[in-house]
């Protein structure tokens, strides 16, 4: 794994706003509030991240399961949207229940999802290279394409474009391989996780893991690529208007997104016309959040300390 540390996510977020949606912040400033109950009643569908908003690694955040509960009690419609690459729909629930939750499959979104979806129609394969570990659930829909975590990540000459989907296994030594093999060339882009980092916790200290949206923001950087890669994860619309359509969705107003993440999870929801609510239990726990957001320049309606 490849650690960072939140100054440079924060870096690598903000110079690559060109991939995201543009930003679309409420001409009101930040309300906060205690936490989701307080206002519920104002929408019909709630969208959850699920890393520092539900859970920390395999823990659930405290009160998180409860808040759900009440969720179901109050009759509302919630879905978790989140950029794992790891999980699909179909083995959501019991992840999930690992946890402490109880949602069915049909209430989680995945980035892999999305990127499975898109799998399904990809032509020449064989043009495709992929970091993914191995075994991933999604091999049957990877044939053809060039394993680079394989190949310690160099990139074959008849490899022309790049999905970047798993940090699971990605090494300094297969990034560092990466970016010498693609000196001089460029690539057709596309990433399962946008994400440049996965924080967790050590005694209440923050650390972050380099994610799939880091090392392709890095392959940018270094070998100075043109394209605008495809997202399959948040911020990118595709994941939020999967969501939406299965809920039938005519009034974005009426829909809350709820994250941890400014450039993610706020910025995704505020473009897609979705109020947002940040909470400071996740990636931006033990700082000055209001800071956060005026750096970022990305505001959410509400902000809590926790769901």
């Amino acid at each position: 794994m490849i650690e960072i540390n939140l100054s440079i996510l924060n870096q690598c977020y903000s110079r690559r706003l060109n991939w995201y949606p543009p930003v679309k912040n409420s001409e009101a400033a930040p309300r906060k509030i205690s936490g989701i109950e307080e206002v519920l009643d104002q929408f019909d569908l709630i969208m959850l991240d699920s890393y520092g908003v539900l859970c920390r690694g395999v823990e659930a955040i405290d009160g998180a399961v409860e808040a759900i509960a009440m969720m179901r009690e109050r009759g509302k419609a919630f879905c978790v949207v989140s950029n794992d690459t790891m999980t699909n729909q179909y083995v959501a629930a019991e992840k999930y229940a690992a946890r402490g939750f109880d949602f069915a499959n049909e209430e989680v979104v995945t980035s892999l999802d999305v990127t499975e979806s898109w799998l399904a129609t990809v032509e020449n394969p064989e043009r495709w290279g992929v970091i993914a570990p191995l075994p991933h659930p999604t091999d049957k829909l990877l044939e053809g394409m060039v394993r680079l975590n394989e190949c310690n990540g160099a990139i074959p000459e008849q490899v022309d474009s790049i999905l970047f989907m798993v940090g699971t296994g990605w090494t300094q030594d297969m990034q560092d391989n990466l970016l010498k093999s693609a000196e001089g060339r460029q690539f057709t882009m596309a990433v399962g996780n946008p994400d440049m980092g996965a924080p967790y916790f050590i005694d209440g200290q923050i650390h972050i893991n380099a994610t799939p949206g880091y090392f392709m923001d890095n392959l940018v950087e270094a070998t100075d690529q043109r394209a605008v890669p495809m997202l399959f994860g948040k911020p990118g619309n595709t994941i939020f208007q999967t969501v939406a359509e299965r809920h039938c969705v005519t009034d974005p107003s009426r829909v809350l997104m709820v994250g941890d993440t400014l450039y993610t999870d706020i910025l995704g929801g505020n473009a897609m016309g979705f109020k947002t609510l940040l909470l400071e239990c996740g990636v931006y726990m033990g700082t000055d959040i209001d800071q956060a957001i005026a750096e970022a320049g990305i505001a959410p309606d509400f902000i809590a300390p926790h769901l």
